[in-house]
């Protein structure tokens, strides 16, 4: 997209009383939660393959509230958009974010009782780096977080598979931390019958009103034996999913084999998170556990229908979407409560000869089935609409603040995305180490503007994988300085004119032409 050519945007209409508070209780669609394993690689020297860089996992592990009135039902759902720079082409975009709330009071929410089985790999792969020291350390944080109302089933595999604790109430916990203590490594991995005992401890107390029946499972999912095609797995977990059965997978190792796992989490009831050090393990089983177990709808989809004269380019958060379609379905199998907000974006351009002045650029509706049970709910969240002022060719705008934040967000993203598929796919780090720069450059501006340490962190992150690929990067020194230093626009004012950011950002993002994406 042309900025010349963007003369008109599409306001958002928030349902009624359905707006964030982000000091309330949030909510995120299943699937990846975390980048971790990307940031494993890069932080440890590595230079991770593009396709193992999962933009949903970005967004997952920001905090991304929308801005409103508090939510006062279970679930509500509002949206926002922007006009802004791209930092994995040459070209801008206009951003819509769908944001997801909920009116739950964290201090009186309690999680159902638990039918649990946990399924952990003790091939010889999880002796190597630490990989079954950590998952221990994780069982035994879960285990403190279960109750007498729970259920567990514990079942081990390596070439066969299992069953170290058959099903039973948790009623002498210093037991089960003893047989957890007992579990060592060896032998080749056959994941799929692992999985298959998991799910038949579950069954046989399954559908249990006020009862959350899930299968948790902790590997490296390098799979050498018994059956490794993921058609099995995912099979395996769809049979289940039917069933309400969750599946929560969580990997270790820098080796772990993603896309296995991305491909099995995002079924109905399934999430994931990548388990990287001692700090991670202990957000994933001391804050979040109760969260991660609840889901609170499921089957949500929405609909986006572009209006003429502006193209779908591609939705992050959640699959589903292949480009070139007129308009867009995406299903998300599960929504879960949280302690963060999690965020759908939508990335659209425009298409033809500029268009003129007032002209609205979408539709969108949705609908959802409590996980609580009821009727289906749907739901019109955008509305037509649009803005009073036409956008420049250096206009950067935003709604409101906060999805100027999602947008730096899912920029780092895909930079880093972009810079690895250019590394590998060439095996020349120049045009990468371009796209490094410009976007440590954009997340330092941005993070000074929302004095962030998230973004700080990002920022980071880019100029580490600089290093990696030879180049000479920033010292961390360097980058706190140009934090203290800088001094980007503010975040304060959604429709106020932003000159310096946008000549800032369109300075930036003017990158080096002559490789088509």
């Amino acid at each position: 997209m042309n900025f010349r050519n963007l003369v008109a945007l599409l306001g958002l209409t928030a349902l009624a009383a359905c707006a964030s508070n982000s000091e309330s209780m949030g909510v995120k669609p299943g699937g990846a939660q975390d980048n971790g394993l990307v940031r494993g690689q890069i932080e440890s020297g590595g230079i991770p393959a593009a396709e193992d860089i999962s933009i949903a996992g970005i967004l997952n592990e920001h905090d991304l509230p929308l801005e409103g009135t508090p939510c006062a039902r279970e679930l509500c759902i509002n949206a926002a958009y922007a006009v802004a720079p791209t930092l994995d082409d040459e070209h801008g975009a206009v951003f819509v974010q769908l944001g997801f709330d909920t009116g739950i009071d964290p201090a009186t929410f309690k999680r159902p009782a638990l039918n649990l089985a946990v399924v952990v790999d003790r091939s010889g792969s999880m002796e190597e780096a630490g990989k079954l020291v950590s998952v221990k350390v994780a069982l035994h944080k879960l285990v403190a977080q279960l109750t007498e109302a729970d259920r567990l089933a514990i079942v081990l595999f390596n070439e066969q598979a299992e069953v170290l604790r058959p099903s039973a109430l948790v009623t002498q916990p210093a037991a089960i931390d003893a047989l957890i203590e007992g579990i060592r490594a060896g032998g080749s991995t056959d994941m799929a019958e692992g999985l298959r005992k998991g799910f038949a401890q579950i069954e046989p107390n399954a559908g249990r009103a006020g009862v959350s029946d899930r299968v948790m499972v902790f590997t490296d999912a390098l799979t050498n034996t018994g059956d490794t095609e993921t058609r099995t797995f995912i099979d395996l977990a769809a049979k289940n999913a039917e069933q309400n059965i969750g599946l929560s997978l969580f990997g270790v190792g820098l080796d772990l084999n993603q896309q296995l796992v991305l491909a099995i989490t995002k079924l109905r009831g399934g999430n994931y998170f990548f388990l990287s050090d001692k700090e991670s393990i202990s957000a994933v089983f001391d804050q979040d556990f109760d969260y991660m177990v609840t889901p609170l709808a499921y089957d949500f989809a929405f609909t986006l229908t572009p209006r003429p004269g502006f193209r779908i380019r591609e939705v992050y958060g959640y699959g589903g979407y292949s480009d070139g379609r007129p308009a867009v379905t995406i299903p998300v199998a599960t929504l879960f409560l949280s302690r963060g907000h999690g965020a759908i974006v939508v990335r659209m351009e425009t298409e033809g000869s500029p268009l003129p002045a007032r002209r609205p650029i979408a539709e969108l509706t949705l609908s959802y089935t409590p996980a609580s049970g009821g009727e289906r709910v749907s739901e019109t969240v955008l509305h037509e609409w649009s803005s009073d002022e036409p956008i420049g060719s250096q206009t950067v705008f935003y709604s409101q603040p906060a999805v100027r934040k999602t947008v730096a967000v899912l920029n780092a993203g895909l930079a880093l995305r972009r810079a690895c598929a250019e590394y590998w796919e060439d095996r020349d780090a120049a045009e990468a180490k371009v796209i490094l720069g410009k976007a440590r450059a954009y997340l330092v501006s941005e993070s000074q503007a929302f004095e962030s340490s998230e973004l700080a962190a990002e920022a980071k992150l880019v100029d580490q994988l600089d290093k990696n690929m030879g180049g000479e990067g920033s010292t961390s020194r360097d980058l706190e300085t140009d934090l203290s230093l800088r001094r980007g626009c503010s975040a304060g004012g959604a429709t106020q004119a932003l000159p310096q950011a946008a000549l800032l950002l369109l300075g930036l993002l003017t990158l080096r032409k002559g490789k088509k994406r």
